[in-house]
């Protein structure tokens, strides 16, 4: 019998609320409510064992929350109303998984016969049918998981490396280049190890730059890229991408273990960022250039299906999206002739930060170092040739204006060192709101070294109180759509009704404390992970709250590429809407405690001195 403060009634009513109960006889729900019992699962208690014993009993969470676990590894959440262990007390076979109390819980426990007779109804048949589909649906996606992207490190894709002496004449490494099929020789250096590539040959030995007897040590231009033998195959390609490098050395305290290329990445049958970079570099135009933009969707929905995981798809098409922009620069330098001044393209916002979505738009500014109408007329047309350009790629073009063709956004390099000025001595709150996205800053081409100077401003930043001030109450303005009883804020009325601004009351906020507690260090990382982790190590917000941080920023990143990649399957223009209900539950329970871990930090934040962040 149920404990008594749980009457007959008030255990009918509950379960009429939740499926499959809802469509259920009231003489079905009377004979399950009978047989009710009622029990508390302290949290961390072990419920059902995967592989264990059949369950006997029918559960439905009553209060507080269990996961389901796949071999230790949570595949979902279910709070209250949502039922488990009916496959196995029906099946008679052990448990598919284990099931835990994530939070301390309570439980009806229903026993065999009622429920069988419960769930013989029409409503019941469909809903065991539902459960059994979600279960085989996880399956298949943890043998996604199970990837070589996820899997492979990158000591076992390494292959032997041809090897030569500083001292090798280039003739004789560019033989042994073509009698071994290479396309490059590693040269030891007294500090690690050169690359020397069949490019370096053709630019520098085939044009008459170098005789063919000159040592190979004269066409080392610095250290190659090395990677340690133990990571995973999907971190050394974002260092590729990165580094625009098509080899990496695979070495082990100092030891050289071989060499990868980006032939070993593509014959994991996995996506391809690597090959949508060289269609993007060989593009002869910019409509060959907008073609290959238009399989990064493609590329991201292929890494989302593998489970990398989302930080990583965002630093991938942010330097899908560098290559683009570089790309586009040297067609128009082609069209324009060469800068007449040093200068910089710069990202700003999310791609300075590497953490670019598929619904992005274009922030950008230009520097220069000269001046003069010709100066300034070149750079003028070079600006608006590249806006408009990025947007025939698919870039939006901003609403905000923060655009290089948008004057306040191409500066002289004076201009820009008083604009960086101007934010830290007179931080207005319009200021202060632009500032937030050009404070996001990174030189992407060209030879002025504009971000070395603005990152000697940004190390100041703890000198200006005033300005972290301002930069605090910006942090805390926008809130996540947090609300009572386990329920999102979302939009009541109008074309978004039902739904949710991920980036708004998710992203931002995140993105907006952790460049606080960064600049409040005097760091000038950009990431938003590297700047969660600049204040914990200097004290400036608690290391368990940065770390928590860090994981509800995971979490947003992750449903929120996850519904832009279902828009682009759909055909739909991605945005960053999301519906809750539309949500699995692990994802909507994780996004329910990232947006709580936002709050937390929000009212933790003294915003009347930037001298006390945590």
């Amino acid at each position: 019998m149920p404990p008594s403060h749980e009457t007959l009634g008030e255990i009918v009513d509950f379960l009429r609320r939740h499926p499959p109960f809802t469509s259920l006889a009231e003489s079905s729900l009377e004979a399950l409510a009978l047989d009710a019992q009622i029990e508390y699962f302290p949290r961390g208690t072990e419920i059902l064992a995967q592989e264990g014993p059949p369950s006997e009993h029918l559960f439905v969470v009553r209060k507080g929350a269990v996961e389901l676990l796949d071999e230790g590894q949570v595949v979902d959440v279910l709070e209250e109303g949502e039922a488990f262990g009916h496959p196995s007390l029906l099946s008679g076979l052990s448990p598919a998984f284990s099931v835990r109390a994530r939070e301390d819980s309570l439980c009806y426990l229903f026993p065999a016969e009622p429920t069988v007779q419960a769930l013989a109804d029409p409503a019941g048949v469909r809903f065991l049918a539902a459960t059994l589909e979600g279960r085989l649906e996880r399956g298949i996606a943890r043998a996604h998981r199970a990837t070589p992207w996820g899997t492979s490190h990158v000591g076992a894709l390494a292959r032997e490396a041809l090897t030569c002496a500083a001292d090798t004449p280039i003739r004789e490494a560019a033989l042994r280049m073509t009698e071994k099929d290479e396309a490059c020789v590693v040269v030891p250096l007294g500090s690690g190890h050169a690359l020397v590539t069949d490019r370096d040959l053709r630019e520098r030995v085939a044009t008459g730059r170098l005789s063919p007897d000159s040592p190979v040590s004269g066409l080392v231009g610095g250290p190659a890229l090395t990677t340690d033998p133990d990571r995973l195959a999907l971190d050394v390609l974002v260092d590729m991408l990165e580094g625009d490098a098509e080899q990496i050395l695979v070495v082990d305290e100092g030891v050289l273990l071989g060499l990868v290329d980006h032939a070993a990445l593509l014959e994991l049958e996995a996506p391809s960022p690597l090959t949508v970079r060289q269609q993007i570099q060989r593009a002869t135009d910019v409509d060959a250039v907008a073609r290959a933009v238009s399989e990064l969707p493609r590329v991201a929905l292929r890494l989302l299906d593998a489970s990398v995981e989302a930080v990583d798809v965002l630093a991938v098409l942010a330097t899908a999206t560098d290559a683009v922009t570089r790309r586009l620069l040297e067609l128009a330098i082609d069209e324009l002739g060469e800068p007449p001044a040093p200068w910089a393209w710069l990202a700003l916002g999310s791609e300075a930060r590497r953490e670019q979505t598929l619904a992005t738009d274009q922030d950008n500014g230009l520097a220069f170092d000269g001046d003069g109408p010709d100066v300034e007329s070149y750079f003028a047309s070079l600006a608006e040739r590249m806006n408009s350009w990025l947007a025939i790629c698919g870039y939006a073009e901003c609403r905000a204006g923060v655009m290089a063709r948008n004057p306040g956004w191409r500066l002289g390099r004076q201009g820009w060192i008083e604009l960086f000025g101007t934010w830290l001595r007179e931080p207005t709150r319009h200021r202060v709101h632009i500032a937030m996205i050009g404070l996001d800053l990174r030189a992407v081409a060209g030879p002025l070294a504009i971000e070395r100077d603005l990152a000697a401003l940004l190390e100041t930043a703890p000198q200006h109180p005033y300005f972290l001030d301002r930069l605090a109450r910006a942090a805390v303005e926008s809130h996540p759509p947090t609300g009572f009883l386990r329920e999102f804020v979302v939009e009541r009325t109008g074309e978004h009704v039902g739904t949710l601004d991920i980036k708004s009351g998710g992203v931002g906020p995140i993105v907006n404390l952790a460049r606080l507690y960064a600049l409040s260090a005097g760091s000038t990382a950009k990431s938003t992970v590297d700047r969660l982790r600049a204040g914990a190590a200097h004290g400036l917000v608690p290391p368990e709250r940065g770390a928590e941080l860090e994981e509800a920023f995971a979490a947003v990143s992750r449903v929120r590429l996850e519904h832009q990649a279902a828009q682009v399957e759909r055909g739909v223009p991605p945005d960053n809407r999301v519906d809750p209900r539309e949500l699995p539950p692990l994802a909507r329970r994780e996004l329910k405690e990232a947006f709580r871990a936002i709050a937390r930090a929000q009212k933790g934040l003294d915003t009347r001195t930037a001298t006390r962040i945590g």
